[in-house]
């Protein structure tokens, strides 16, 4: 969309959601999270009240001035950071080293320090625009950097300097297949941070803590999960519009919500 508001000056508006995002998001979400929502014709509303999930993924709402870069040779894969995110904007996969033949050239990994898997490499990434700035992660991690006196192997930085360079690693990083759950012991923190998640940059407050638990309950249950709701935070930022933090996998099962009483 452009626009002038002086003579001879044009300004470009970005656009609100990605190009690659759904048709419906595009059409009608869009313009919700723009402040539109009363242009959309009731034609375009799902006439049964069902309203598709994963769609937070599309938002973008970059709110954070500071978010956590890893540092891959501080880093003890522990997999606390990961977890006590509540937006689920930490993530961790394990992937063999021909993986990265066409990586971009800052794109970080590290070798994976579980014995026997000497061509297995190991990247934590996280989501810059999704990330709230909470700070939890860097709270959780339990290294002290001996090299450089205050730092851990995750720490806050300002987002600005480093954005394009993480969102360039982030679309490479989510090329990477997601791991196995045959391949992963997920009744220990370390294995659940491979996990996939399918509750997902929620509207929560930044540093939430109730929103790591439904994180957690969808890593581990995500793909056969019902949901019925009761009305409190969980219903605000679970159910309300414009997007919808639950989310499905690629076999597109994941967890059913519906709001069952106020």
């Amino acid at each position: 969309m452009a626009h002038a508001d002086l003579p001879g000056e044009t300004f470009v508006e970005k656009p609100v959601v990605s190009e690659q995002a759904p048709d419906f998001v595009k059409e009608v979400i869009s313009r919700m999270i723009s402040g539109q929502g009363d242009l959309i014709p009731v034609s375009q509303i799902p006439v049964d009240g069902t309203w598709p999930s994963g769609t937070t993924r599309w938002e973008k709402r970059n709110i954070a001035l500071q978010i956590p870069v890893w540092d891959e040779e501080a880093c003890i894969q522990c997999g606390n950071c990961s977890m006590v995110c509540p937006h689920a904007a930490i993530r961790a996969k394990f992937y063999h080293q021909a993986s990265l033949v066409n990586a971009p050239e800052e794109f970080k990994s590290a070798a994976i320090s579980a014995r026997g898997f000497p061509e297995t490499r190991y990247t934590l990434q996280c989501y810059p625009e999704d990330c709230t700035g909470c700070g939890l992660c860097v709270a959780a991690c339990p290294v002290r950097n001996p090299k450089k006196s205050g730092d851990r192997a995750i720490n806050m930085m300002d987002k600005e300097p480093v954005l394009a360079q993480e969102k360039q690693n982030l679309s490479f990083f989510e090329q990477l297949p997601v791991n196995d759950r045959r391949q992963v012991d997920f009744s220990t923190v370390r294995g659940i941070q491979f996990l996939e998640p399918l509750f997902e940059f929620s509207g929560a407050c930044g540093g939430c803590g109730e929103t790591l638990y439904l994180k957690l309950l969808t890593q581990l249950f995500g793909d056969r999960l019902l949901v019925a709701n009761a009305t409190g935070c969980s219903s605000i930022y679970g159910g309300n519009l414009p997007t919808t933090p639950w989310s499905k996998n690629a076999e597109g099962r994941g967890p059913a919500w519906a709001s069952s009483l106020f």
